[in-house]
């Protein structure tokens, strides 16, 4: 009796071990693509959104087990796939500190707090390696906007001696008037998430005023695809603005 039970019990641990060993995790955001294989054990299986293109169907015949959604991912997408699978939302944070917190709760969840952990700590390492501007800086982006001082972006930078302008403290993102602007002396314009194709949202760039006041300055580019992605692209995105 006591070897068939035995034998159960190493019947069992191979079984826990062999699904632990396949774990499918699927991303449902563009920003985890790149990101979350970079501290994944290599034990598990990633699906980037590329290769389902957040469509139920084919997220349903991928058959993950775990799913990694935003703060703005679709709610109805997420509730049909956490029927089949664990839905696990990675926070949008507006601090470093509340990046933190969510590495913290992303590793609890899905039990992989070392690897997590681990990346979590590599970041901040590789972003106190790089040597901060003593210069002002402020943020210019599309549509007239800027980020505030409630924002992940300009946290991150002030977290790590950056000296950061902005016009609200207290809120997230903010749209400058064009005089506004001008009328800041900032020794750095972080023009952040343009793209190289025109768009209506970039045209205030060239305004025939704007222009002299960005020639007199030093400026700093930040491609759409790292702005759109700043707690998982940290160490770039400080690097992009802030570095020397």
């Amino acid at each position: 009796m006591k070897l068939v039970s035995f034998g159960v019990n190493i019947l069992l641990l191979c079984i826990v071990s062999n699904v632990q060993a396949t774990t499918r995790i699927a991303s449902l955001n563009p920003c985890f693509d790149e990101w979350v294989p970079q501290w994944l054990p290599s034990e598990h299986e990633f699906i980037p959104s590329t290769q389902h293109g957040n469509r139920l169907e084919r997220l349903l015949a991928l058959q993950p087990d775990v799913i990694l959604y935003g703060t703005y991912t679709n709610r109805r997408l997420v509730t049909e796939l956490n029927k089949t699978a664990m839905a696990v939302e990675v926070t949008e944070p507006n601090s470093w500190l509340q990046w933190q917190a969510t590495l913290n709760n992303l590793g609890t969840q899905l039990q992989m707090q070392i690897p997590v952990q681990k990346w979590a700590e590599q970041q901040t390492h590789q972003i106190k390696a790089i040597t901060a501007t003593d210069k002002s800086i402020i943020f210019v982006m599309p549509n007239q906007y800027s980020w505030g001082g409630k924002s992940f972006a300009v946290d991150l930078l002030r977290v790590f001696g950056a000296r950061v302008m902005v016009v609200d403290e207290n809120v997230v993102l903010h749209q400058l008037g064009l005089e506004e602007l001008i009328q800041l002396q900032p020794q750095r314009v972080v023009i952040d998430g343009f793209s190289s194709d025109y768009a209506r949202a970039n045209e205030w760039l060239w305004h025939n005023a704007l222009q002299p006041w960005l020639n007199e300055r030093q400026l700093r580019h930040i491609s759409s695809a790292v702005s759109g992605c700043p707690a998982q692209q940290a160490v770039t995105y400080f690097e992009k603005a802030a570095s020397i």
